[in-house]
């Protein structure tokens, strides 16, 4: 996970929010992909948890506070993250995500930057993700699964990239070099794409200044 900084509301879904009937299963298929490509472009085309990378046609919508429990909330765009597809329709056990979430209640947020998302994980370069709070770092196993084998060994593939980036060149890299790898972990390509796990990534680097 990283700082998501969410922009304004797509008009359509500004415009449909307005009707007395509006719910998001009802919401018209306009505003549907008004809405995924809004989400998308904002957060770069990775998955709001474990940053994979995601398309509008292989995407969730996730309510990071419920729709069950939480229905006045359901068309409120900060409430709305795009995410993986969480390995749908493979073994329940290797869900992530909001495939794996559901309904569950999560205490922070990516997008809330209230929650200081930064300040409550950690990743280690053997790939897993965890965090000094102890009921945080537990809903990051049980309830996102985000230490998921797969997720883990694809963070060891991008991190090793990076290393070899590292290694290219004798001695220590100076505080500047790391700084522009930083900066181009952190950047997004002409598609508007970041990294995939550049969250991870992010934090490995930064670790290094």
């Amino acid at each position: 996970m990283y700082p998501i900084t969410k922009r304004n509301q797509p008009a359509s879904l500004a415009q449909y929010k307005r009707e007395a009937s509006a719910t998001y299963k009802g919401m018209p298929q306009q505003v549907r992909e008004d809405l995924i490509g809004s989400l998308l472009n904002e957060q770069g085309h990775v998955c709001a948890y474990c940053m994979k990378r995601i398309k509008a046609n292989a995407m969730r919508v996730e309510h990071w506070a419920s729709r069950k429990n939480n229905s006045g909330l359901q068309l409120d765009y900060k409430n709305l993250l795009a995410c993986c597809q969480g390995n749908e329709g493979q073994a329940k056990e290797s869900y992530t995500c909001d495939k794996r979430k559901g309904d569950a209640v999560l205490m922070f947020s990516p997008s809330e930057a209230s929650h200081n998302i930064k300040s409550k994980i950690d990743y280690h370069e053997g790939g897993k993700i965890k965090s000094h709070d102890a009921t945080f770092n537990r809903q990051l196993n049980e309830v996102l699964n985000l230490n998921e084998t797969r997720l883990v060994s694809n963070r060891k593939a991008a991190l090793s990239v990076i290393q070899g980036e590292l290694n290219k060149k004798s001695g220590t890299r100076d505080k500047r070099e790391i700084q522009r790898m930083l900066n181009n972990v952190l950047s997004r390509n002409r598609r508007g794409q970041h990294k995939e796990y550049m969250g991870f990534l992010a934090s490995y680097l930064e670790k290094k200044l």
